[in-house]
């Protein structure tokens, strides 16, 4: 018995062993989805009404269903006994992660499979499966590169073509149960959609499609050649579109790229990308087969985009962090910065090293995946979970004042950060600095809707500091716009009222000749012009670009009103402007 513990399974033994486990995880699965369907409250779902027994029964499903594909993936290569053994702590991985996740978001609608940070439990599954399959393959700690290799690109290939088997086994499915029913029988319809029938034969499927991709080494084989070869030759692509943007932004400036709103995210996708494609074009090395020259240039070029990038993202997001503090959505993007700048790093360092082409990125990929392992496991469990990161940075700032109360989002630690931020209502209300938070928090407690707190301004009222009137000389900024406020998050904000650091240049232009002059605010090289309507300044929907020289033109105060070549046409009540012909 110890001896078998100690061996593979044999290829029949890892049929029956893969046919098994999907038959058997797909019956369990059955049960606990049928069970959360028949306690699930009606909608709208009292929040009194969900039990603790009904989210373990969904985190529950969440751990059979991942744990399967450990035990599929393991049945042939992994020693029966660490198999077992590994099955075992994933599983109960799996359920704390999972929990982690309720207790940073108990709300009626959790998912396991959806949360805030539950994607990352995905790429940690694999990556850990691989590493410790390996290793028991190798029969050391760690295994051979080349191992490892094998080992990530097949299971990854195995996974694609096992889901697309089990989908077209169930099209199939549903097709003979269409052209049965046409006929007038159903019965075949209503067996499919039966839990007890259909967990178990998709269980079945991906066992056995796992076990036929297994055993067709050569097929398998064929397909992820077939992929790297095509992903490889993108790798020169994206190089080239990466340097025209970098390239770019030495003369557009980082404004520009701030302006998206979305830079960090846009950033670190082209770094996975850039990651990627060079390990598709790497390999396993120059050494065992001939690698073209220009796929060499270009991972050598891409290994420099990978910092180049992970530096702007980092950048971009410590700005946002600064301005606004640590949230659990932000300690997801700074994981991503931290992985992405580990790879720049020691990709730019492989990429300049003499000697054998990229020779560095063998062990840098088997250290970064434990890297990434450690700081996947720390994000998805309490060690630092982004709830209780987030909650002690925003309340360090309410209470040190660098936030005021009317300010302040509350809503984050009412609905948005659990257990962690009912405990830090709990400390404010009691313990706060000042009057006013304690009684924010009060109320606070008592919202029983997400969004019944008003969210905090992101409007500020302009300083006569952010402001140079370059015409007329004499020219002041007018009272009522110096006391409206304007919002810091509009996309057509001039940058020079949300950055502190930066001056406007203003000129005030009657440009509509009722005696009250327009404000006309430079924004790098846009005009942003702004006229008094109904009670406040509005901004002028029309954006006006202006060239090197027209914007030199105008921090000289050469700008001025001038009456249109063309008057508009009046047609009843409509206005129609004509364009001036070049």
């Amino acid at each position: 018995m110890l001896d078998a513990a100690k061996q593979p399974f044999s290829e029949r033994h890892a049929l029956i062993f893969r046919a098994v486990i999907g038959v058997l995880f797909g019956l369990v699965l059955a049960y606990l989805q049928t069970y959360t369907d028949a306690h699930r409250p009606e909608y709208p779902i009292d929040p009194a009404k969900i039990t603790q027994t009904y989210i373990w029964h969904q985190i529950a499903f969440l751990t059979v269903a991942l744990s399967a594909f450990i035990y599929w993936a393991g049945a042939a290569a992994m020693r029966r006994g660490t198999l077992a053994i590994w099955g075992l702590i994933s599983m109960a991985l799996i359920a704390v992660i999972a929990w982690t996740q309720y207790q940073q978001n108990p709300t009626p609608y959790f998912s396991p499979f959806w949360g805030t940070a539950t994607f990352l439990l995905y790429p940690l599954l694999f990556i850990s499966h691989e590493l410790i399959s390996s290793a028991d393959q190798a029969r050391k700690a760690i295994a051979p590169y080349s191992l490892y290799f094998d080992e990530a690109w097949k299971r990854g290939v195995q996974l694609c073509l096992c889901i697309l088997f089990t989908l077209l086994l169930w099209g199939i499915l549903w097709l003979g149960a269409s052209l049965l029913g046409f006929i007038g029988f159903d019965w075949f319809k209503k067996l499919l959609e039966q839990e007890y029938f259909s967990f178990p034969i998709t269980g079945l499927a991906l066992g056995v499609s796992v076990h036929l991709s297994d055993v067709q080494t050569k097929l398998l084989a064929n397909v992820r050649a077939l992929i790297l070869g095509v992903l490889s030759w993108l790798l020169p692509v994206i190089v080239l579109v990466g340097l025209i943007f970098t390239v770019s932004l030495c003369f557009s400036g980082l404004e520009p790229l701030w302006k998206t709103k979305a830079a960090t995210a846009t950033l670190l996708g082209a770094c996975l990308g850039l990651v990627l494609l060079i390990n598709a074009a790497y390999q396993q090395g120059d050494e065992e087969r001939p690698v073209n020259v220009a796929l060499k240039i270009a991972a050598r070029i891409g290994c420099g985009l990978i910092l180049i990038f992970s530096v702007l993202a980092a950048y971009a997001l410590s700005l946002r962090i600064g301005q606004y503090g640590l949230t659990p959505a932000r300690i997801m993007a700074l994981t991503g910065v931290i992985v992405a700048l580990l790879y720049g790093i020691g990709y730019a360092v492989a990429a300049v090293m003499p000697g054998r082409w990229l020779r560095l990125i063998e062990p840098l990929n088997i250290a970064f995946a434990i890297a990434k392992c450690v700081i996947f496991i720390c994000v998805l469990t309490p060690i630092a979970t982004p709830a209780r990161l987030s909650v002690g940075d925003q309340v360090a700032r309410l209470q040190s004042g660098k936030v005021a109360p009317d300010q302040f989002d509350w809503n984050l630690l009412r609905f948005e950060t659990g257990i962690y931020g009912t405990r830090a209502l709990d400390i404010l209300e009691a313990s706060g600095t000042t009057d006013t938070i304690r009684k924010k928090a009060t109320e606070a407690k008592t919202m029983k809707e997400r969004y019944q707190l008003t969210p905090p301004s992101t409007s500020v009222k302009p300083s006569a500091g952010q402001f140079k009137i370059i015409a007329p000389a004499d020219g002041v900024m007018p009272e009522t716009f110096m006391a409206q406020d304007f919002n810091l998050e509009g996309y057509d904000t001039p940058q020079c009222m949300k950055t502190a650091s930066k001056l406007c240049q203003v000129s005030l232009i009657d440009l509509n000749r009722d005696n009250v002059p327009e404000i006309v605010i430079l924004d790098d090289n846009a005009l942003r012009i702004y006229i008094h309507g109904v009670g406040k300044w509005q901004q002028q929907t029309a954006d006006f670009t202006l060239t090197d020289a027209q914007k030199a033109a105008f921090l000289k105060g050469e700008a001025r009103a001038t009456e249109p070549q063309w008057d508009d046409l009046m047609v009843d009540d409509k206005r129609l402007s004509i364009d001036t012909p070049q």
